[in-house]
């Protein structure tokens, strides 16, 4: 059974990763043409729309999708009860939106904003009715499923981006790419996953279920409303141009986490809740996954922040200059993320949800004394206050791990540090030659290469535990795939 897991696991990591990257590529392309077609005040209004709309979804399935994939025996009562639940909630959230839309216009002196929300708001029942198949897909790991209903979907919703970009829609390019692309992976996964539902709903299971959700839901909810307090507070204090600025400083590195370690993620907590009744399996997981995974992501993000400046001038053009110092930053508060995601995904796993809605509590006056102070600064030392703020939550989300794991934050660092260690004198070395490349292009020709070049050399050069186990998986799950073919 361990085998097979294991295999499980490996392939749903490489079917994951191919499909945010290949995904992304059509997403990324959609975003440089968009870059160069569009004023950065389009990309501010939208990112205003979003945040709002991102932040009252968060109660639409009331994380009931994870505590699906949680539990170990999950049955049709289960997926029928979420199905309605999240469903209704999508509507009742629709509506809040759809009313409350022209006060918060209203708020940011931009008319704009309300038709932008309630289209942008569709996606929320659009999503809540496939809510269940990706659950389903998630919990028997079979991410090929995934691929091949998001593969056309980016296809599709990248097209119709440029050209409506190209057509002069504005900020309705943004927002139709967003809503076709949900509209078409519901649509491709409804019939890819063959569940379909019942008039059945249970009282007594959603209690259950949502005994795990709701202190799940409230985490998501605080993070992410106080995360999304630096726009509220840029756009505010300052323009939307400078909302756009930071948006896209921090649209790479976002984009490069959910790829990569995003991928990671989305694997090892349904993978991690198998075992969720035996913690030192849990712990192992979780320092498989951070080693490998910091071994793997923490170098790609120290290497996009030694490259920006070319960066932004080949995709963004000489219009987004600004964007480099926030790309940097968001860089480095990316590679601090990664160790904090990880500790998040396997308190979730065995259940502790409460555990993490008090450490959400504990940390995020903190994180408002920061940002208080940082607004009245400039965007950017909002940027570096978040960075600095990232140490401070990866200290709290160590404590319950500690607590029931016996993992604590030395030694999670021990198991970390190589990655960090190479990855910086990588960066390093990168970024100082590029200082004598003034052509970005021919810059980025030589750093890409000469960054791969001395990571994996000084990784051989010195073997560190993470480099040995994350060669040795890789190369023992092709090596299986070979010889089984």
């Amino acid at each position: 059974m361990q085998s097979s897991l294991r295999e499980k696991t490996l392939s749903g990591l490489l079917w994951q990763f191919l499909q945010r990257i290949i995904g992304q590529i059509f997403s990324f392309a959609v975003t440089v043409v968009l870059a160069r077609l569009l004023m950065p005040e389009d990309y501010g209004v939208v990112a205003l729309a979003s945040m709002f709309n991102v932040l009252v979804g968060i109660f639409i399935s009331g994380s009931m999708d994870a505590a699906l994939i949680q539990k170990k025996d999950a049955d049709e009562l289960d997926y029928n009860t979420v199905f309605f639940s999240s469903f209704f909630m999508s509507f009742v959230i629709y509506a809040v939106v759809f009313f409350g839309a022209p006060f918060f216009a209203r708020l940011y002196h931009n008319e704009q904003i309300t038709p932008i929300m309630r289209v942008l708001a569709l996606t929320m029942p659009i999503g809540a009715l496939t809510m269940v198949q990706n659950a389903i897909v998630k919990r028997n790991l079979e991410f090929k499923k995934l691929f091949k209903a998001t593969f056309f979907c980016n296809v599709f919703s990248a097209i119709i981006g440029i050209v409506m970009a190209y057509k002069g829609f504005g900020p309705w390019a943004l927002v139709t790419q967003s809503l076709m692309g949900n509209l078409s992976n519901s649509f491709i996964l409804f019939f890819y996953v063959k569940w379909t539902p019942s008039l059945s709903f249970s009282w007594e299971r959603f209690k259950s279920l949502f005994s795990f959700a709701w202190k799940k839901t409230a985490t998501t909810f605080i993070g992410t409303l106080c995360g999304q307090l630096k726009g509220y507070l840029i756009a505010g204090k300052y323009t939307t141009s400078d909302l756009a600025y930071y948006n896209r400083g921090d649209s790479l590195p976002t984009m490069v986490g959910d790829n990569l370690y995003g991928a990671i993620d989305a694997v090892v907590f349904p993978v991690l809740s198998k075992v969720n009744d035996d913690y030192n399996a849990v712990k192992r997981g979780m320092q498989r996954m951070m080693m490998t995974g910091s071994y793997i992501v923490v170098p790609v993000f120290f290497g996009l922040a030694a490259v920006s400046d070319s960066v932004v001038k080949i995709v963004y053009g000489p219009n987004w200059l600004p964007v480099i110092p926030y790309m940097q930053v968001a860089c480095i508060s990316s590679s601090i993320g990664v160790l904090s995601g990880s500790n998040l995904q396997a308190m979730t796993a065995i259940g502790k949800t409460g555990d993490l809605l008090k450490v959400e509590i504990y940390k995020k006056p903190i994180m408002i004394a920061f940002l208080t102070v940082a607004v009245f600064i400039s965007p950017i030392a909002i940027a570096i206050a978040m960075l600095l703020y990232g140490f401070v939550g990866f200290y709290f989300n160590t404590l319950p791990n500690k607590k029931h794991l016996c993992y604590p934050i030395l030694e999670q660092l021990n198991d970390v540090k190589a990655g960090f260690l190479i990855g910086g004198v990588m960066a390093l070395i990168v970024y100082v030659v590029g200082l004598y490349l003034l052509n970005p292009v021919l810059s980025l020709f030589v750093q890409i290469p000469l960054g791969v070049t001395v990571y994996v050399g000084l990784s051989e050069m010195f073997k560190p535990k993470a480099y040995v186990m994350t060669k040795g998986i890789l190369l023992d799950y092709f090596f299986k795939r070979k010889s089984s073919e």
